[in-house]
């Protein structure tokens, strides 16, 4: 089961991932391999001391009681790529709520150990397991629906996700990281990103101690990069996962790469010393996969032309830019990218750990995304610093498509609509990242209006934005919006709080249609229904 809230209160907030959960749990591998042959080109990425999830455990031999079924609790992990500290270190409160009489109720404890036989009456049962650690501090949390038959023991999985607080001293914590990758490895890195964009990136470069540990991390989750690349025949391997850190806690990290994982990067323009000429190389092509790596040798990174990427038609042109922490500074008035193609064309630009910097007196949207053209924000990918006197301060998105996992887009306003975002046709996914301190007149995060446009949100947060109008979060005139999780807040939750000046401090709905929009409305929140 999962959840997702528009606001909760200061004391904590909830993390849940609404993604399915994935077999499989981290598990410790330290070794160096001697480089073999490179295989095919399929990034395959194999998780050490894998566990089948749907073997919970041995099912109780006592007898069951006339009526009784029996519940066998198993609790996990969310999934292989989200790494928290051990569980068995934990001890765990379950509670059991009838769903058609809730006044009925059934209380167990865990001391030790991650599986609990429960006898309970027929019918269908609301758990909440809560995870505690020898100091009583709440760790993690897991819900799910418990259906029990008499006469019947049933296996029962619960996902269990971390739980923060949102004060400003949430103390610090340990990350032990354990990388196994072939020896012929020239440069290996591990890079962690804050996902609520409360800091920059930390990378910790991987050598031949290739077991280590990062102290002092401030408690929170991390979009975590394990980066590897092979110079002896120009092939690169990366992992992604989230990372969870608490304080006076250890969170341990453990991946294992193969020859198989690496692949032939295609880099655009090496020769070129500017980002412009990158570019260009890489649009000469007809079709392809290219990655642009800056090394902060390119000339135009600190007064950036504005530049339209466009394709003719018959051509899928891809290109990454890996920016390895540089900003790319807008010189000239005008979008600094805007992307396009020919009808039965494409091209997709991908930025991470790169920071696009707007002015604060330009007539543009920083990044507009036409017709055909596709952009994607990664973790460490940064839209921030520009005024619009129209409408999308960081990007306008007119008939393409944009899918933000990561990253933030923050500081950038318009005079009308859409702050951080501006929707007028085509696509818009939130799938991680967070889009903050923006602002508008409507929609100071977001706003989208037009016919066939779709938002779909499943992670991310939209926070501290504000609109003179309304919508500080978002603002909606018309098109579809669907929520299956992450975050957008209300106006009471402190500095995190979007704000807007004639109602909808967190969503604004005008017109259009709204899907699986979790409607929890308290003292704090408001949602105009307008």
């Amino acid at each position: 089961m999962s959840f997702f809230f528009l606001y909760q209160g200061e004391d904590q907030y909830v993390y849940e991932s609404p993604r399915p959960p994935i077999k499989g749990r981290f598990g410790f591998i330290v070794r160096r391999l001697a480089r073999a042959t490179v295989f095919p080109y399929v990034v395959v990425f194999t998780l050490a001391a894998c566990t089948d999830l749907t073997r919970p455990g041995e099912l109780s031999g006592e007898p069951i009681a006339q009526g009784m079924g029996q519940a066998l609790i198993r609790l996990d992990p969310l999934n292989a790529r989200t790494a928290i500290p051990s569980l068995e270190s934990l001890h765990f409160t379950l509670d059991f709520t009838a769903s058609e009489t809730p006044e009925r109720k059934v209380s167990k404890t865990l001391e030790e150990g991650l599986t609990l036989t429960v006898a309970l009456e027929s019918g269908d049962w609301d758990l909440v397991v809560e995870g505690f650690s020898k100091e009583d501090r709440l760790m993690v949390r897991g819900t799910s629906l418990v259906s029990i038959t008499a006469g019947i023991s049933l296996p029962v999985a619960v996902y269990l996700t971390p739980v923060f607080s949102l004060s400003s001293d949430r103390g610090t914590g340990t990350l032990d990281y354990c990388v196994e990758f072939p020896g012929t490895v020239s440069r290996a890195s591990l890079v962690l990103y804050p996902l609520d964009a409360s800091g920059t990136g930390q990378k910790t470069p991987i050598s031949a101690n290739i077991e280590g540990t990062i102290t002092g991390l401030p408690a929170g989750s991390y979009q975590a990069f394990i980066d590897l690349y092979d110079g002896t025949d120009n092939t690169a391997a990366v992992w992604t996962g989230v990372v969870h850190i608490y304080d006076g806690s250890a969170t341990s990290l453990a991946q294992e790469f193969t020859p198989t994982n690496f692949a032939v990067p295609q880099i655009a323009g090496a020769s070129e010393n500017t980002l412009a000429g990158k570019l260009n190389a890489a649009l000469a092509y007809s079709t392809g996969s290219y990655t642009i790596v800056l090394d902060g040798k390119e000339t135009d990174l600190t007064s950036f032309t504005p530049q339209t990427l466009s394709v003719a038609s018959g051509k899928a042109i891809a290109i990454t830019i890996k920016g390895n922490g540089k900003t790319v500074q807008l010189g000239n008035k005008g979008s600094l990218f805007t992307l396009e193609a020919a009808s039965g064309s494409s091209l997709t630009l991908v930025v991470q750990d790169i920071t696009l910097q707007g002015r604060n007196d330009n007539t543009a949207s920083l990044v507009r995304v036409n017709s055909g053209g596709i952009l994607e924000m990664k973790a460490g990918s940064n839209i921030t610093g520009n005024t619009c006197p129209i409408d999308g301060g960081g990007v306008y998105v007119n008939g393409g498509t944009f899918t933000m996992s990561g990253g933030t887009i923050s500081y950038n306003t318009a005079s009308y609509d859409g702050g951080g975002v501006f929707l007028w046709s085509g696509a818009f996914t939130l799938a991680g990242g967070t889009i903050s301190h923006n602002s508008a007149a409507k929609g100071g995060g977001v706003c989208f209006s037009g016919a066939g446009i779709t938002f779909s949100m499943s992670n991310g947060t939209i926070r501290g934005n504000s609109a003179t109008q309304g919508g500080g979060g978002m603002y909606v005139y018309s098109g579809t919006f669907t929520m299956t999780g992450g975050v957008i807040y209300g106006k009471e939750a402190g500095d995190d709080k979007n704000t807007a000046g004639s109602g909808g401090a967190a969503i604004y709905i005008k017109s259009g249609t709204v899907v699986n929009l979790p409607i929890l409305v308290t003292t704090d929140t408001t949602i105009d229904m307008r």
